[in-house]
């Protein structure tokens, strides 16, 4: 935010603040007396610019909670999409009693790092069902790339495809997506005609708008049941998330 503009904003803030109990009283003031009152508050701010830094501080806090509180409704109210799209791939158990969504892209680094704890969480949590979100957003070669790991799953490897994308992630050329397809046993006529389908596309597109619902605006972007999550969480959060979800339906 600009410094004028910021600067206006905490004025009008602790102004409305300090004006708020004396709203029916203004109403009878003279002009002289409203004049007198505005020159006390801009003298007591001069004095004590304190007020504004904690009036600022104050304001971002109670807008980050109204905006946390948006993001997790808008979760919620998006939950079936989230959980049980048939467009978003399911890796792990598909019946498993906790659901962990990642919105990722191929080209973003800190997506490779998460790539690696969900495959652990995967291989030794057999109740965890994680949906993926294709979420290309870096480049062109990310879309391409996400409508390879899509077409990939027509044919029952998107796993495969999935995490060797993940593990070699400086190629992402047509060349070495087909080449990858051919490697894994695939039908390439097929392969490459479900790239360029219509419906992977408008599935691609059916995530970046729940993507944006959800407040989900960088990778990688998690929600664990109904929670949103950091996208630097480790695997021993990951965990204590997950074992915190069963034990309150236990509960």
């Amino acid at each position: 935010m600009f410094p004028k503009v910021k600067a206006a904003l905490v004025s009008g803030i602790v102004l409305t603040t300090m004006f708020t109990g004396h709203s029916l009283y203004a109403q009878e003031q003279t002009l002289e007396e409203t004049k007198a009152f505005e020159e006390a508050v801009r003298k007591y701010l001069l004095n004590n610019p304190e007020v504004i830094i904690q009036s600022l501080t104050r304001y971002q806090e109670l807008q980050a909670q109204r905006e946390e509180e948006q993001k997790q409704l808008s979760i919620v109210s998006s939950l079936e999409e989230l959980h049980n799209s048939p467009d978003s791939p399911v890796l792990g158990n598909p019946e498993g009693d906790v659901v962990l969504v990642e919105f990722f892209d191929y080209r973003c680094p800190y997506c490779h790092k998460a790539s690696t704890i969900i495959k652990a969480l995967i291989d030794e949590d057999p109740n965890l069902k994680v949906v993926m979100k294709e979420f290309p957003i870096l480049s062109p070669e990310s879309t391409i790339a996400a409508r390879a790991a899509l077409a990939a799953g027509k044919q029952g490897k998107y796993a495969e495809y999935h995490f060797a994308l993940m593990d070699n992630p400086q190629d992402l050329s047509q060349t070495r997506l087909r080449a990858l397809a051919e490697d894994l046993g695939m039908d390439l006529d097929q392969f490459t005609a479900d790239m360029k389908s219509r419906e992977i596309g408008e599935a691609i597109l059916k995530t970046r708008q729940l993507a944006q619902r959800i407040g989900a605006n960088g990778t990688p972007a998690f929600v664990v049941g109904t929670r949103s999550v950091s996208p630097g969480t480790s695997y021993e959060v990951f965990k204590q998330i997950i074992a915190d979800i069963r034990n309150n339906k236990q509960s």
